[in-house]
C-alpha cells in the first residue's frame, strides 16, 4: 500500500529494486548468506529466544504473562471502563479494605477485624420500612452457622472473604492453616452465585502456581440495586460508617478519619457473548487463510517437504502470539477485553505476506545456484520490501489507535508488537528452516528433472493464464501488496464496531475524524480516586481494572440479569489499618538480580531443562524430516542419468571460432576468438553471466594475436600477452585495461603464464609469473608493474608450474631439457638459479634409451607432485622430496595429463591418505580418454597411504600406492574434456555407437607390468579412430561424464531451456558447422566452459557454486562433494 501512497512522487507503484551495491541490500544479503551457513546455530537460538518468551506465558504461573492469558476471555467481549457523562446507576458499589501489615492481610488477628467490622456495618441488615426487602435474614447474626440464605427478590448484597469461613468466628478461631481453607474454597459459591475467587476478595494478591500465597488487603463490597434517591441504604451505610469510626479500637486507623465516603466514579460493565455472525465470520477468516496457505505451498512443485514448512509456519506463528502476549503483559497492556479466538488473525495477515514474498523470491533464483547464495540473493531481493512492509503496518497500526475506542487500542499495540515478533522470527528461524529446505531440494534436483531429456523434442509454449489464476497465485499487486493491510485495517474497524455499540458510545463519521485528529488527554488534575493515605500494594482503581470477565458475568447475572452490560457507581473504599510501628511504612523490598536468577534456577531449572530436551529432540526430527531425500532405492533409469547434467547457451559475443579460454575458480572466464576479440564473461549470483567485449586488435597499445592468457582464482585481474611481449593487465571489476608492461619474449611461446599471490614486506601482492624456455623467469608485479627478471636454469626449460603445499610458500617446480626436474622454493626469496632434486635423474629403458623427465604436474591439496617421463608417472611427496611408487601409463598426448582424487583423509600413520587415486589422459593415436583408478579395495573405508614405503611405521598397517588395484576406464572418442573437483570428467563428443571400455586389473608386486597388460587389451578391445563416414552418419553431439568408479553418462548437447522449436531447429544447425569442440575450461568446483565453435556452453555436474576453487584448497571442495554424494546414496540404501 505504502508504495501506491507514494505513486505521485515515484511515478510507479511497483515496489523499488536496489541495486546489488545498496547498503540495505548488501546488509539483509550477509545476513542471509551467514543465516544459510549457519542455519543450525540460528535455528537453536531463534527458539531458545521463543523458550524464553513463552516459558513464563506456560510454565511461570505467578508471571504477568500467565494471568494475562487465563484473563483473557473466552468467547465474549468484556470491558470495564469510565462512564462518560451523568446518568443513572443501575447498582451502587461500597467497599471496605481491611489492611494489616505489608502483604499480611491472610492474618487472625486481620480477618478478625475484618469479622468485626463487617457485622458492625452490615450484619445488622439494612431495614426500611418502604422497602421490606432491606430487612435480613437473622442468621447474619455474629454466631449463625452462615452468611446468608439463598433468598430470592433481594435488592442488595455483598461480597466478602469472610465467606470463606460462613462469616462465623468460631469457623474462624478454629482454622488453623488459612491460606489452604481459601485455595481449597476458591471456586465454591456464595447465596448470590459468586464464585469465591481471590482476585475479587484481596487486593495485592500474590500467587504462587495459581495458589494463593500472600495478599495487602481484605476487600468487602457492597451492593446497592435500590435507587439510591428513594432508598435509605445509603445514607444507613454513612451513619454506621461513622459510628464505627467512632467506636473503632485504637490498634486500627480508619481512612476517612470521620468515615464519610463522597467521592465516586460510574462505571460501565460490559460482557457481550460473541454471536453467530462472529463465530461464521472468523471461522471463514481462519478457513480461507489456511486454505490459501496449504493451496500455495501445494503449487510449489519444487518443495517437497510441504507438512515440514507448514509446521515451521505454525511454530512461528504461534510463538509471535505467545512471546506478543509475554511482551504486552509486562509492559502493562490490558488485553482482556478482546475474545481469545480473534488474536491469531493478526499474525496470520502480517506473516503470510512475507512467507510467500520470500518463497518466490527463492524459486526464482536459478536452481544451478548453490544453496547459500540462493538464499542471500532472495532475502536480499526481498528484505527491504519486507521492511518497508513492517514500517507502514506500524503507521497503520498508529493511526487506527488514534480513533479506536478504549479497548481497542491496547489490541493495536499488540498487533503492533507481533508484527515485531514475526519480522524477527521471520529472518531469522523462517529463513534458516528455508535454507535446509533449499539444501533438501538441491539435493532431489536430479529427481525433480528426471522427465527434461523428453523435453528436449517437445513444443514449449507460454499460453496466457487468467487474471482470477494469477490472482489465485497471488501475482497481483493486489493480493500480495493490498491484502495485509487492507485486512488489517478492516479487521480493526470491525472491532471498533463492537465496543461503540454502547451506552454512552455512537459510531459516527464525525467522531471517527475527532478521535483521529484529537491529542490523547491530559491526565485530569482531579483524579478517579483519591490519593492513598497508606502504602498499598495495589490501588483501588487497578484492583477493579484486574477483574476478569468471569467476575463481570456473575455482576450481571446479579444486578441486571439478561443483559450484557450494567452501570455501576463505585465509591471509594473505606479503609482500616492496622498500627504497626513499621508495618505500612515499609515498601516491598526488591530482591537483586543474583537472588532472583536463584530463585528462578531453583524453582524452574528442571521444567526448563526438560523443555529444552524436548525442544532440541523436535527440531532435530523436523531437520531430519526437511533433509530427508526419500528416493527409491532402485531410480537407475536413464532419465535420471540425464538429469544430472544442466547445459546451458550463452549469448554469442564471436563471429569466428573460439581459439582460447581462460578460467578462475569463481565463475569468471575469458574467450580469444579468430576474428580478433576477446570477451570476459563475468558471472554474478542471481544474474548469470555478463560479457564485455575487448577489442584488442585496434587499441594503443596492441595485445594482438594473444598467445598467453591467465585469470587469478580469485577472479579480480585478467593478463594476456602477445608474441612481441605485450602484456595487458585488465581489472575485472572496473571493466578497464589497468597496467601494459612489455618484456621480451625472443620469438618463445611461454611455458608458464600464471597469476599467484605472493609474500612482500607486509603485504600480499598479485603477481604475473612467466617462464620462458630459455630458463628465465619474469615477475611482474600486477599493480605497479615493478618487475624482476633472472634466469633460473642454465638449461632449456620443456615445463614449469607454481606449487603452493599446505605448509609452504609458493614454489616454482620445472623440468630441464636434460630429463631433470628443479624445485625453486620458496619462490620469494633471491635465489638465482636452482639445483636439480637429487634421485630423479633419467632412467635407462630396456631398448637403451634414456627416460628423463619431460613434464611436472601438481596436486598441492595432498601434497604430491607428478613427475611424468614416457609411459611412467613418478609420485612423489613435495615435503620429503620422496618418490612414493612409479605408476605405468600408456602413451600420452601432450597437456592431457590430469588427477582426480578422492577427499584427503588421514592415515594410521599420520600421513595423508586418500580412497581412490585415479589418473586421466589422452591417447596420442586413438584419441581416447584413458582413466585409471587405484584403490585398495571396494570398501568404502578402505584408503591408500601417501606415505612413502620406508617412512610408514611398522606398527600401522596401512597400505600404499604398491598394493593398489588399479581399474583402467576408457571413452572412445573422447573430443574434448576436463576434470572437475567433484571426482568426475565432463566432455564432449560426436554420439558415437561403441563408447565404454573397462577392465580391472590386480596389481600387487607386478604392478607395472599388471597395468601395461590392462591397457594393452584396453587398446586392443578398442576401436580404432572412427572414419569420416561414421562420424558423417551420427551428427548429434552428446556431453558426458565418467566418475573415478567408471560410470557413465551422456545427453543430448541441447541447452536446457529452449523456449520453442525455432530456437531449437536453429541450435541444432548451427552444431552441424562445428567440426572439433573445444577448448575446454574448468568453473568452479563441478562445471566446465567449452567453446563449440564460436559460442560457449556452460556444462554443470548437480549444483555449482562459485566462491573460488584454487588448488590449494581443492581437498576443502571435494570433501564437501563426497559427504553430500554419501548422504544422498545411504538415503537410497536404506
Amino acid at each position: 500500500m505504502i508504495w501506491y501512497i507514494l505513486y505521485p512522487f515515484r511515478g510507479t507503484t511497483e515496489p523499488p529494486k536496489l541495486s546489488p551495491e545498496h547498503p540495505i541490500r548488501r546488509a539483509f544479503e550477509l545476513h542471509g548468506r551467514a543465516t544459510a551457513r549457519h542455519w543450525l546455530c540460528t535455528i537453536l537460538f531463534s527458539v531458545t529466544i521463543s523458550v524464553l518468551l513463552c516459558y513464563p506465558a506456560f510454565f511461570h504461573p505467578d508471571s504477568p504473562a500467565a494471568t494475562g492469558l487465563r484473563s483473557l476471555p473466552r468467547h465474549v467481549w468484556t470491558t470495564v471502563t469510565e462512564f462518560e457523562g451523568n446518568g443513572n446507576a443501575d447498582v451502587e458499589m461500597h467497599q471496605v479494605w481491611v489492611h494489616g501489615d505489608y502483604m499480611k492481610a491472610i492474618d487472625p488477628q486481620v480477618l478478625q477485624q475484618g469479622l468485626y467490622v463487617q457485622n458492625e456495618l452490615i450484619a445488622d441488615g439494612f431495614d426500611d420500612d418502604k422497602d421490606p426487602a432491606l430487612s435480613l435474614n437473622p442468621q447474619w447474626g455474629l454466631d449463625g452457622q452462615g452468611c446468608a440464605s439463598n433468598t430470592k427478590g433481594v435488592s442488595w448484597g455483598f461480597h466478602s472473604p469472610l465467606m470463606y469461613w460462613e462469616c462465623s468466628q468460631a469457623i474462624l478461631a478454629a482454622d488453623s492453616d488459612l491460606l489452604a481453607t481459601i485455595n481449597n474454597r476458591s471456586e465454591q459459591q456464595t447465596f448470590l452465585n459468586f464464585t469465591l475467587r481471590p482476585s475479587s476478595l484481596f487486593a495485592g494478591k500474590a500467587f504462587e502456581k495459581t495458589k494463593l500465597r500472600a495478599a495487602d488487603a481484605l476487600v468487602i463490597t457492597l451492593f446497592d440495586k435500590t435507587n439510591s434517591s428513594h432508598s435509605t441504604l445509603g445514607k444507613t451505610w454513612q451513619l454506621r460508617s461513622k459510628a464505627l469510626a467512632t467506636n473503632l479500637s485504637p490498634e486500627w486507623s480508619i481512612y476517612p478519619k470521620d468515615g464519610q465516603v463522597v467521592n465516586s466514579r460510574l462505571y460501565e460493565f460490559r460482557f457481550k457473548p460473541m454471536s453467530i455472525y462472529d463465530d461464521l465470520s472468523l471461522a471463514l477468516v481462519y478457513f480461507f487463510m489456511t486454505a490459501y496457505v496449504l493451496h500455495r505451498l501445494g503449487g510449489i512443485r519444487a518443495i517437497k517437504s510441504k507438512v515440514g514448512l507448514v509446521i515451521a509456519i505454525f511454530f512461528k506463528m504461534t510463538v509471535s502470539v505467545i512471546a506478543s502476549f509475554t511482551v504486552c503483559s509486562f509492559l502493562g497492556i490490558n488485553l482482556s477485553h478482546i475474545p481469545r479466538e480473534v488474536f491469531p488473525f493478526v499474525v496470520m495477515v502480517f506473516g503470510i505476506g512475507n512467507i510467500f514474498r520470500l518463497l518466490n523470491a527463492i524459486l526464482a533464483t536459478p536452481s544451478e545456484m548453490p544453496p547459500v547464495q540462493r538464499i542471500s540473493t532472495s532475502i536480499g531481493e526481498v528484505g527491504h520490501k519486507s521492511l518497508a512492509k513492517a514500517f507502514q503496518n506500524l503507521a497503520l497500526c498508529y493511526i487506527l489507535s488514534r480513533f479506536a475506542t478504549p479497548w481497542v487500542k491496547p489490541f493495536c499495540a499488540f498487533a503492533a508488537v507481533t508484527l515485531v515478533f514475526d519480522f524477527v522470527f521471520h529472518i531469522t528461524f523462517f529463513l534458516a528452516v528455508l535454507s535446509v529446505e533449499v539444501q533438501r531440494m538441491e539435493l532431489q534436483d536430479s529427481l525433480a528433472r528426471v522427465s527434461n531429456v523428453q523435453l528436449f523434442d517437445k513444443k514449449t509454449k507460454r499460453e496466457r493464464k487468467s487474471w482470477l489464476a494469477v490472482l489465485q497465485l497471488g501475482q497481483l499487486p493486489f493480493s500480495t501488496r493490498l491484502a495485509g493491510s487492507a485486512g488489517i485495517a478492516s479487521f480493526i474497524s470491525a472491532l471498533n464496531w463492537h465496543f461503540f455499540d454502547s451506552a454512552n458510545q455512537t459510531l459516527s463519521l464525525r467522531g471517527l475524524l475527532y478521535r483521529l485528529l484529537a491529542r490523547e488527554p491530559r491526565t485530569s488534575n482531579t483524579p478517579s480516586w483519591s490519593p492513598p493515605p497508606i502504602n498499598q500494594a495495589r490501588s483501588p482503581a487497578q484492583w477493579l481494572s484486574m477483574q476478569d470477565h468471569n467476575t463481570a458475568k456473575e455482576l450481571i447475572d446479579f444486578i441486571k440479569p439478561g443483559a450484557h452490560s450494567f452501570i455501576a457507581r463505585v465509591y471509594n473504599p473505606l479503609l482500616i489499618v492496622l498500627n504497626s510501628p513499621d508495618g505500612r511504612k515499609a515498601t516491598q523490598k526488591a530482591n537483586s538480580l543474583l537472588e532472583k536468577v536463584r530463585h528462578l534456577a531453583h524453582e524452574h531449572a528442571f521444567h526448563a531443562a526438560l523443555l529444552v530436551v524436548f525442544t532440541i529432540a523436535g527440531i532435530t526430527l523436523l531437520m531430519n524430516y526437511l533433509l530427508w531425500n526419500g528416493a527409491p532405492k532402485n531410480i537407475e533409469d536413464e532419465s535420471s542419468k540425464t538429469a544430472l547434467f544442466s547445459v546451458k547457451n550463452l549469448p554469442i559475443s564471436h563471429s569466428l571460432d573460439i581459439v582460447r579460454l581462460a578460467a578462475s575458480g569463481n565463475g569468471h572466464f575469458v574467450s580469444v576468438s579468430l576474428d580478433r576479440s576477446t570477451s570476459v564473461w563475468l558471472y554474478g549470483p542471481g544474474k548469470g553471466y555478463a560479457h564485455t567485449a575487448i577489442r584488442t586488435a585496434d587499441m594503443v597499445p596492441k595485445v594482438w594475436p594473444i598467445i598467453s592468457s591467465t585469470m587469478d582464482e580469485s577472479g579480480i585481474l585478467l593478463a594476456i600477452c602477445n608474441p612481441e611481449g605485450q602484456i595487458g593487465f585488465f581489472s575485472l571489476a572496473t571493466h578497464r585495461f589497468i597496467l601494459f608492461p612489455t618484456i621480451n619474449l625472443k620469438g618463445q611461446q611461454p611455458l608458464l603464464f600464471s597469476l599467484a599471490w605472493i609474500r612482500s614486506g607486509d603485504q600480499d601482492n598479485l603477481t604475473l609469473f612467466i617462464v620462458t624456455p630459455d630458463g628465465y623467469l619474469t615477475e611482474i608485479e600486477a599493480m605497479t608493474g615493478t618487475r624482476r627478471s633472472r634466469r633460473i636454469c642454465l638449461s632449456p626449460i620443456t615445463s614449469a608450474m607454481l606449487f603452493a603445499c599446505a605448509k609452504g610458500g609458493l614454489s616454482l617446480v620445472f623440468t630441464s631439457k636434460i630429463g631433470l626436474v628443479h624445485i625453486l622454493t620458496p619462490l620469494e626469496s633471491t635465489q638465482t638459479t636452482s639445483e636439480p632434486v637429487p634421485g630423479f635423474d633419467p632412467r635407462s629403458l630396456d631398448d637403451g634409451q634414456n627416460s628423463g623427465i619431460r613434464s611436472v604436474f601438481g596436486i598441492p591439496g595432498l601434497c604430491l607432485i607428478f613427475l611424468l617421463r614416457g609411459e611412467e608417472v613418478d609420485v612423489v611427496n613435495f615435503q620429503r622430496r620422496a618418490l612414493l611408487h612409479t605408476l605405468s601409463i600408456g602413451k600420452m598426448k601432450s597437456n592431457s595429463f590430469r588427477i582426480i582424487h578422492s577427499a584427503r583423509r588421514v592415515c594410521s600413520c599420520g600421513a595423508p591418505a586418500v580412497h581412490s587415486l585415479s589418473v586421466v589422459y589422452t591417447d596420442p593415436h586413438t584419441n581416447h580418454m584413458i582413466m585409471q583408478t587405484s584403490t585398495i579395495d571396494d570398501t568404502p573405508t578402505s584408503q591408500i597411504c601417501l606415505n612413502s614405503e620406508s617412512s610408514r611405521p611398522s606398527q600401522h598397517e596401512c597400505k600404499g600406492l604398491d598394493h593398489a588395484t588399479v581399474a583402467a576406464h576408457c571413452v572412445n572418442p573422447a573430443g574434448a574434456w576436463e576434470t572437475t573437483y567433484a571426482q568426475e570428467v565432463i566432455g564432449v563428443r560426436k554420439s558415437p555407437s561403441l563408447s565404454i571400455h573397462s577392465l580391472t586389473s590386480a596389481a600387487g608386486t607386478s604392478y607395472s607390468t599388471s597395468a601395461a597388460n590392462a591397457l594393452s587389451k584396453v587398446r586392443a578391445r578398442g576401436i580404432s579412430r572412427p572414419s569420416p563416414d561414421r562420424h558423417a552418419a551420427s551428427d548429434q553431439w552428446e556431453v558426458w561424464s565418467m566418475t573415478a568408479s567408471g560410470e557413465f553418462h551422456s545427453r543430448p548437447l541441447l541447452a536446457d531451456f529452449i523456449e520453442d522449436d525455432a530456437t531449437q531447429r536453429q541450435d541444432a544447425q548451427e552444431e552441424l558447422f562445428v567440426a572439433h569442440p573445444g577448448p575446454i575450461a574448468r568453473l568452479g568446483q563441478r562445471s566446465v566452459a567449452v567453446a563449440f565453435g564460436n559460442m560457449v556452453k556452460i556444462i554443470t555436474l548437480g549444483k555449482e557454486w562459485f566462491e573460488g576453487t584454487a588448488e590449494g584448497n581443492s581437498d576443502q571442495a571435494i570433501a564437501s562433494y563426497q559427504w553430500r554424494a554419501r548422504r544422498s546414496a545411504d538415503r537410497k540404501r536404506h
